[in-house]
Protein backbone atom coordinates (compact mmCIF):
# COMPACT_ATOMS: atom_id res chain seq x y z
CA UNK A 1 0.00 0.00 0.00
CA UNK A 2 1.28 3.35 -0.89
CA UNK A 3 2.16 5.52 2.03
CA UNK A 4 -0.30 8.43 1.95
CA UNK A 5 1.10 12.32 2.33
CA UNK A 6 0.01 12.60 5.77
CA UNK A 7 2.40 9.36 6.58
CA UNK A 8 5.41 10.86 4.84
CA UNK A 9 5.33 13.77 6.73
CA UNK A 10 5.10 11.98 9.73
CA UNK A 11 7.63 9.40 8.98
CA UNK A 12 9.70 12.28 7.89
CA UNK A 13 9.27 14.22 11.22
CA UNK A 14 10.64 11.06 12.84
CA UNK A 15 13.50 10.70 11.35
CA UNK A 16 14.26 14.32 11.70
CA UNK A 17 13.90 14.05 15.52
CA UNK A 18 15.87 10.96 15.76
CA UNK A 19 19.35 12.48 13.80
CA UNK A 20 18.69 15.82 15.92
CA UNK A 21 18.78 13.93 19.40
CA UNK A 22 21.63 11.08 18.33
CA UNK A 23 23.44 14.24 17.82
CA UNK A 24 22.59 15.82 20.48
CA UNK A 25 23.17 12.59 22.61
CA UNK A 26 26.99 12.50 21.45
CA UNK A 27 27.63 16.28 21.98
CA UNK A 28 27.29 17.38 18.43
CA UNK A 29 25.08 19.68 16.64
CA UNK A 30 23.94 19.23 12.60
CA UNK A 31 26.29 21.96 11.94
CA UNK A 32 29.54 20.42 13.12
CA UNK A 33 28.70 17.17 11.40
CA UNK A 34 28.04 19.14 8.09
CA UNK A 35 31.62 19.99 8.33
CA UNK A 36 32.46 16.05 7.93
CA UNK A 37 35.17 16.35 10.76
CA UNK A 38 36.82 19.98 9.68
CA UNK A 39 38.13 21.31 12.78
CA UNK A 40 38.14 25.01 10.73
CA UNK A 41 34.87 26.68 9.39
CA UNK A 42 36.07 28.56 6.38
CA UNK A 43 34.42 31.03 4.81
CA UNK A 44 32.96 30.48 1.78
CA UNK A 45 34.62 26.62 1.71
CA UNK A 46 32.29 24.01 0.66
CA UNK A 47 31.99 21.20 2.89
CA UNK A 48 32.41 18.47 1.39
CA UNK A 49 35.36 20.37 -0.17
CA UNK A 50 34.07 18.79 -3.82
CA UNK A 51 30.52 19.14 -2.91
CA UNK A 52 28.62 16.05 -2.10
CA UNK A 53 26.53 14.55 -5.77
CA UNK A 54 24.68 11.51 -5.83
CA UNK A 55 26.29 10.25 -9.70
CA UNK A 56 23.33 7.75 -10.06
CA UNK A 57 20.61 10.31 -9.09
CA UNK A 58 21.70 13.58 -9.82
CA UNK A 59 21.38 15.43 -6.26
CA UNK A 60 23.94 17.89 -4.82
CA UNK A 61 24.54 19.81 -1.61
CA UNK A 62 27.05 21.50 0.27
CA UNK A 63 27.21 23.57 3.51
CA UNK A 64 28.98 27.05 3.66
CA UNK A 65 29.08 30.14 5.25
CA UNK A 66 29.33 33.65 4.05
CA UNK A 67 31.57 36.27 5.80
CA UNK A 68 30.31 37.22 8.74
CA UNK A 69 29.06 40.58 7.69
CA UNK A 70 27.06 39.03 4.97
CA UNK A 71 25.39 36.44 7.14
CA UNK A 72 22.33 37.37 8.81
CA UNK A 73 22.51 37.56 12.26
CA UNK A 74 22.22 34.79 14.57
CA UNK A 75 23.04 32.18 11.48
CA UNK A 76 26.23 30.15 11.44
CA UNK A 77 25.82 28.57 7.78
CA UNK A 78 23.24 27.29 5.31
CA UNK A 79 23.05 24.10 3.17
CA UNK A 80 22.85 24.49 -1.21
CA UNK A 81 20.56 21.40 -2.93
CA UNK A 82 21.14 21.12 -6.57
CA UNK A 83 20.21 18.66 -9.55
CA UNK A 84 22.35 18.19 -11.98
CA UNK A 85 20.98 17.53 -15.46
CA UNK A 86 21.01 14.15 -16.94
CA UNK A 87 21.78 14.91 -20.25
CA UNK A 88 24.40 17.93 -19.15
CA UNK A 89 26.24 17.01 -15.82
CA UNK A 90 27.88 20.35 -15.88
CA UNK A 91 24.08 22.22 -15.94
CA UNK A 92 22.42 22.34 -12.75
CA UNK A 93 19.27 23.73 -11.34
CA UNK A 94 19.31 25.50 -7.35
CA UNK A 95 16.35 23.65 -6.08
CA UNK A 96 16.85 25.67 -2.07
CA UNK A 97 18.82 26.69 0.49
CA UNK A 98 18.39 25.74 4.22
CA UNK A 99 20.13 27.88 6.51
CA UNK A 100 21.44 26.42 10.10
CA UNK A 101 21.92 28.06 13.77
CA UNK A 102 24.77 27.59 15.56
CA UNK A 103 22.54 25.35 17.70
CA UNK A 104 22.29 23.08 14.47
CA UNK A 105 18.32 23.87 13.61
CA UNK A 106 17.21 25.48 10.19
CA UNK A 107 15.74 28.53 10.52
CA UNK A 108 15.32 30.12 7.54
CA UNK A 109 14.66 28.92 3.35
CA UNK A 110 15.32 30.72 0.40
CA UNK A 111 16.13 30.58 -3.25
CA UNK A 112 18.59 32.11 -4.59
CA UNK A 113 19.42 34.58 -8.47
CA UNK A 114 20.94 32.81 -11.62
CA UNK A 115 24.30 34.28 -10.53
CA UNK A 116 24.60 33.02 -7.16
CA UNK A 117 25.36 29.29 -8.03
CA UNK A 118 25.39 29.71 -11.61
CA UNK A 119 22.91 27.68 -12.01
CA UNK A 120 20.38 26.94 -15.14
CA UNK A 121 17.43 29.05 -14.49
CA UNK A 122 14.55 26.67 -14.58
CA UNK A 123 10.72 27.40 -13.98
CA UNK A 124 9.35 26.84 -10.64
CA UNK A 125 7.03 23.57 -11.51
CA UNK A 126 10.53 21.53 -12.76
CA UNK A 127 11.99 22.76 -9.70
CA UNK A 128 9.03 21.28 -7.49
CA UNK A 129 9.25 18.09 -9.74
CA UNK A 130 12.85 17.46 -8.61
CA UNK A 131 12.75 18.55 -5.24
CA UNK A 132 9.85 15.59 -4.72
CA UNK A 133 12.45 13.10 -5.78
CA UNK A 134 15.33 14.50 -4.02
CA UNK A 135 17.32 11.24 -3.20
CA UNK A 136 21.25 10.94 -2.04
CA UNK A 137 22.76 7.85 -1.17
CA UNK A 138 25.79 8.68 0.96
CA UNK A 139 27.82 6.56 3.28
CA UNK A 140 29.32 7.32 6.77
CA UNK A 141 29.48 10.80 7.92
CA UNK A 142 27.29 12.40 5.55
CA UNK A 143 24.57 9.36 5.56
CA UNK A 144 22.36 11.65 8.50
CA UNK A 145 22.44 14.28 6.74
CA UNK A 146 21.57 13.59 3.16
CA UNK A 147 18.66 11.68 5.21
CA UNK A 148 18.15 15.03 7.52
CA UNK A 149 17.66 17.07 3.80
CA UNK A 150 15.41 14.35 2.46
CA UNK A 151 13.42 14.65 5.18
CA UNK A 152 13.24 18.59 5.92
CA UNK A 153 11.66 18.91 2.17
CA UNK A 154 9.13 16.47 3.04
CA UNK A 155 7.69 18.29 5.89
CA UNK A 156 8.40 21.68 4.76
CA UNK A 157 7.52 20.93 0.84
CA UNK A 158 3.99 23.58 1.39
CA UNK A 159 6.64 26.56 2.45
CA UNK A 160 9.67 25.72 -0.21
CA UNK A 161 6.37 25.31 -2.99
CA UNK A 162 5.82 28.69 -2.21
CA UNK A 163 9.31 29.91 -1.77
CA UNK A 164 9.71 28.96 -5.24
CA UNK A 165 6.18 30.53 -7.27
CA UNK A 166 7.41 34.34 -4.92
CA UNK A 167 10.94 33.79 -6.87
CA UNK A 168 9.18 32.88 -10.37
CA UNK A 169 6.74 36.20 -9.53
CA UNK A 170 9.63 38.72 -8.75
CA UNK A 171 11.38 37.41 -11.98
CA UNK A 172 8.24 37.91 -14.35
CA UNK A 173 7.42 41.39 -12.31
CA UNK A 174 10.41 42.94 -13.12
CA UNK A 175 10.75 41.20 -17.05
CA UNK A 176 7.37 43.43 -17.61
CA UNK A 177 8.83 46.68 -16.02
CA UNK A 178 11.45 46.48 -18.44
CA UNK A 179 14.64 44.10 -17.35
CA UNK A 180 16.06 41.76 -19.93
CA UNK A 181 16.07 38.32 -17.84
CA UNK A 182 19.31 38.07 -18.75
CA UNK A 183 20.64 40.96 -16.99
CA UNK A 184 18.33 40.71 -14.63
CA UNK A 185 19.70 37.40 -12.99
CA UNK A 186 22.90 38.63 -13.40
CA UNK A 187 22.49 41.73 -11.24
CA UNK A 188 24.59 41.23 -7.96
CA UNK A 189 21.99 43.63 -6.47
CA UNK A 190 19.70 40.52 -6.06
CA UNK A 191 21.00 37.54 -3.92
CA UNK A 192 18.12 36.02 -2.40
CA UNK A 193 14.82 36.22 -4.42
CA UNK A 194 12.61 34.97 -1.94
CA UNK A 195 12.91 33.22 2.03
CA UNK A 196 10.82 32.65 4.93
CA UNK A 197 11.74 31.96 8.33
CA UNK A 198 11.65 28.60 9.72
CA UNK A 199 11.30 26.99 13.49
CA UNK A 200 11.40 22.98 13.53
CA UNK A 201 10.40 22.51 17.20
CA UNK A 202 7.00 24.49 16.32
CA UNK A 203 6.62 22.54 13.17
CA UNK A 204 7.52 19.26 14.36
CA UNK A 205 4.93 19.95 17.87
CA UNK A 206 2.63 21.03 15.16
CA UNK A 207 2.68 18.14 12.71
CA UNK A 208 2.79 15.58 16.63
CA UNK A 209 -1.00 17.48 17.65
CA UNK A 210 -2.15 16.58 14.06
CA UNK A 211 -1.40 12.97 13.80
CA UNK A 212 -2.87 12.37 17.48
CA UNK A 213 -6.27 14.06 15.82
CA UNK A 214 -5.81 12.23 12.96
CA UNK A 215 -5.50 8.82 14.94
CA UNK A 216 -8.44 9.85 17.63
CA UNK A 217 -11.02 11.01 14.90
Amino acid sequence: MKATLADQIEYASSVLMQIQTEYASKGFTLCQAALGGSREFIAWKHYPEQDYVDSVSGYEFYYHAHDGFEMPEGEHGHFHLFKRSDRHPKKFMHLIGVALDSKGLPVRLFTTNQWVTGETMAQGKHVIRELTGFTIRARGRLAPIAKWLKALLIIYADEIASLIARRDQWISRNIDLGTHKSILLQDRNHHVLSECPINLIEKLSFISINNRKGTSS
